[in-house]
């Protein structure tokens, strides 16, 4: 049985979408029709019903979906550890960012990963939150950055650090804040975040207590774009207290005097891809550049594998 027709099964299976499944698979549509007739040719069932809403696996796919990922996750394990054994790591690795560089420190870990692991190819993916935690679970991701809680059961993570959030008004805005009144915050513009984005939730939990929604003023998936916005005016927004603090924002930005819940950022994994070498590999890289220290391994009962950041690693917060 060819794998390549498996790897085409399971990515139909998941977008249920032949077009989406030729996108992720870089080939065309025709080649993923003829890939799964042939397999379904082959095990002499229907897999799929050609639906106008997609393609909707029968009784059959469905048994049989579990069993066509534990294939080829096997199949992965023993290419990445063939590999391994030659103390050597090759191959694409997608990490999934959900901010800026400079505060995920991806200079510094680019540099260890290109000096420990040279062979491997590094892929960095802009997104969110919310985007990074399906890319994970379908593939698109092999790794990513979160921040919020991360209590998928599909997925494991550490944690890195806190966020320190603080809503930041511009001066134009200043005399408009009320001493703390949050439906007098409710009524001022904001500029909102996307929904993918875990500041999102951060706005709705300061008002949902008290029955009222913020204005919107305009929503900005970029974080540039957020600050920018911010301090021209537009509106006040959700944003980590360190970028208010910097030089440049001197007299064009302040904090509201209000205490935001900090919100954990966390590096994330497939929890079925725990034991594959490369993500073995960047996990022990981050580690070692957020300074985390492992807590002890007899975690056998199921519960989720957590670090610790020891003071040098946790910057603010």
């Amino acid at each position: 049985m060819d794998l390549y027709h498996l790897r085409t099964f399971v990515t139909v299976a998941e977008e249920r979408h032949l077009t989406r499944a030729a996108e992720r698979l870089f080939t065309s549509q025709p080649a993923i029709s003829a890939h799964i007739k042939a397999l379904e040719e082959e095990i002499g069932l229907e897999l799929f019903d050609r639906t106008p809403r997609g393609m909707q696996l029968t009784p059959a796919g469905e048994q049989l979906l579990e069993r066509a990922q534990h294939a080829l996750a096997a199949a992965q394990d023993f290419l990445q550890t063939a590999r391994g054994m030659k103390d050597e790591l090759m191959g694409t690795v997608r990490i999934g960012l959900n901010t800026d560089a400079e505060f995920l420190r991806l200079p510094e870990l680019q540099a260890r990963l290109a000096a420990e692991h040279p062979r491997l190819e590094i892929e960095y993916h802009s997104g969110r939150t919310g985007s990074n935690i399906p890319a994970l679970r379908v593939g698109r991701l092999d790794v990513a950055f979160l921040s919020g809680e991360c209590d998928d059961p599909l997925l494991e993570s550490c944690y890195l650090r806190d966020e320190d959030l603080a809503v930041a008004v511009p001066e134009s805005l200043r005399g408009r804040t009320g001493a703390g009144d949050i439906a007098a915050l409710a009524e001022l513009p904001w500029v909102y975040t996307s929904p993918e984005c875990a500041y999102y939730q951060s706005i709705l939990a300061m008002f949902e207590d008290h029955g009222c929604t913020p204005a919107k003023a305009v929503m900005s998936e970029q974080e540039d774009a957020l600050w920018a916005m911010i301090r021209m005016g537009v509106g006040v927004g959700i944003v980590r207290r360190e970028h208010i603090d910097r030089p440049e924002n001197a007299g064009q930005l302040y904090a509201l005097p209000l205490a935001l819940p900090p919100l954990p950022l966390h590096f994330a994994w497939p929890r079925k891809r725990a034991n594959d070498p490369v993500v073995r590999a960047l996990r022990e890289v981050v580690s070692s550049l957020w300074g985390l220290e492992e807590v002890s391994p007899d975690l056998a009962d199921g519960g989720d594998e957590r670090r610790v950041a020891t003071a040098a690693g946790t910057g603010r917060g």
